[in-house]
């Protein structure tokens, strides 16, 4: 009878965070119930991930710097379904990252307490994630997953964790870095920590058990992805893209001065300042305490984690992969606040309503995002864009989407470059315009498209001087419609 009883008790509890996950997918771009014209780094990865269904490869036919597991990931989904079946993996990845954030709260905080908890990190989570951009979200859930690990053998009795939980850390890790390359600061701060923990208890067995079962963890990872490049002949493209291009693109040129600053813009952003406060009042007041690594590895990390985002600033969305570290936080804020309306009935409506006032920055981005059901029609006006474009060219023939890759998912026409997208990153990469600049002229796009919608610049002089000569002396406008100025070769015959 009792497990029935807790059955029917976790049910409703998974009921309630797939509500969670499914409230805050449904403002993705991806949502067909919402559907608009996405983000333009997410138009790349849904370019990449079609071309790999196409039998092409990343970094080869495609330049990025990205992981692989980026691209990968989309695969599945949208070889099944299209945009839907991305949206569908989405939902799937922001569940397991509520439920685990869910099991994390729980040691925070019982019942009422924890699902709060967590219900609000997620709301911190909306004012990121309706910035869309199509990594932050795939790495949370491996994020979250390994925060619930450390949390839980921290708060054992005895400090063990099994030879099982330590390769899901690993594995966790090597998904997440392979997807972005910035997230292994969660895993470096708390590992610093416990690694010199153990040693300086003298407890060398155990702090071999822990390397080697991470180890074991990301080879699971590791070794898989490195023969899809070794034996795909891409892992030079991978290096040159991802490593040297990501490193020349968060460290080049940055001075102390110019990170400091974006430090600050990072932390600044909803509330993400709360963590790093909450962790040094906790490393005070439980110094020399057993729980005092726990929240130095949380200080640590959470540190680490700002930094690295600080190299380049980027945008809001960036700040999404700070959400596991509000978990704690935001669960022993509501403890405070159980504490200080303990005579109230309703104390956990005055919470509610407490927290959504605190957090409404996060509410209002995703009432925006749900407005846009009613008036925003970039969606429609992109698909009626890519059919103009598969009507009037023939299969094999190519397409030059100016500065951008926001038309590549929607037509069958592949793109007559690999670098899909040209932006300030590419110009790193040795030699990148030129061999843009000789792809086009030699093959000769049978569609150029420049996007004018909005704010999005479509093109840059520099780039593509030479290009808009091109279209000036040997292509005629087809479409200023919907959005986009669709130019067509004259010797263009369907």
């Amino acid at each position: 009878m009792l497990t029935e009883k807790q059955n029917k008790t976790d049910g409703k509890i998974y009921f309630w965070l797939f509500i969670i996950a499914f409230t805050v997918a449904f403002s993705s771009t991806y949502n067909p119930m919402n559907f608009r014209r996405m983000d333009t780094d997410s138009a790349v990865y849904v370019t990449i991930s079609q071309g790999i269904i196409r039998g092409q490869l990343p970094y080869r036919d495609f330049v990025d710097n990205k992981g692989p597991l980026t691209y990968l990931i989309n695969v599945p989904g949208l070889f099944l379904g299209g945009f839907t079946g991305i949206w569908i993996t989405e939902l799937i990845f922001l569940f397991v990252s509520v439920l685990f954030a869910y099991k994390t709260a729980l040691f925070f905080g019982g019942g009422n307490k924890a699902f709060l908890g967590t219900v609000f990190a997620f709301v911190v989570l909306m004012a990121f994630f309706t910035l869309y951009a199509g990594t932050e979200e795939y790495s949370l859930p491996f994020m979250m997953i390994s925060f619930y690990i450390i949390t839980k053998y921290h708060f054992s009795i005895k400090r063990e964790i099994s030879l099982g939980e330590l390769i899901a850390l690993g594995f966790c890790f090597a998904c997440a870095v392979l997807i972005r390359l910035n997230t292994f600061p969660l895993w470096l701060g708390f590992s610093i920590v416990i690694f010199i923990d153990t040693i300086v208890k003298r407890l060398f067995l155990q702090a071999g058990k822990f390397v080697l079962g991470f180890c074991l963890g990301v080879m699971i990872v590791f070794i898989p992805v490195y023969l899809y490049l070794k034996i795909n002949g891409i892992i030079d493209d991978f290096i040159t893209h991802v490593i040297y291009s990501g490193a020349q693109r968060g460290l080049g040129g940055t001075s102390i001065k110019v990170t400091i600053k974006n430090y600050f813009i990072v932390i600044n952003r909803t509330f993400s300042i709360a963590p790093l406060f909450f962790g040094i009042y906790y490393m005070i007041v439980l110094y020399k305490e057993k729980m005092y690594t726990y929240y130095l590895g949380y200080t640590l990390s959470y540190f680490l984690m700002v930094l690295f985002l600080s190299f380049s600033a980027g945008n809001n969305h960036y700040n999404m992969v700070l959400v596991p570290f509000c978990v704690p936080a935001i669960t022993v804020l509501i403890n405070i606040l159980y504490n200080a309306f303990q005579y109230k009935r309703v104390k956990s409506l005055i919470i509610a309503c407490f927290l959504s006032i605190l957090l409404f920055e996060g509410i209002a981005r995703y009432l925006y995002d749900l407005s846009k059901i009613f008036f925003d029609k970039s969606g429609q006006d992109i698909i009626k864009a890519g059919k103009i474009i598969d009507e009037n060219t023939k299969q094999g023939d190519k397409v030059l989407s100016m500065g951008h890759s926001l038309i590549y998912p929607f037509t069958q026409r592949t793109p007559v470059s690999k670098y899909c997208t040209q932006n300030y990153w590419i110009s790193i990469i040795p030699g990148a315009r030129e061999e843009f600049l000789s792809d086009v002229m030699t093959n000769k796009p049978a569609v150029i498209v420049i996007t004018f919608v909005g704010e999005i610049i479509s093109y840059e002089d520099y780039w593509h001087a030479p290009i808009l000569e091109m279209i000036n002396r040997e292509y005629r406008l087809l479409s200023d419609e919907n959005g986009f100025k669709l130019f067509i070769r004259n010797d263009s015959e369907l």
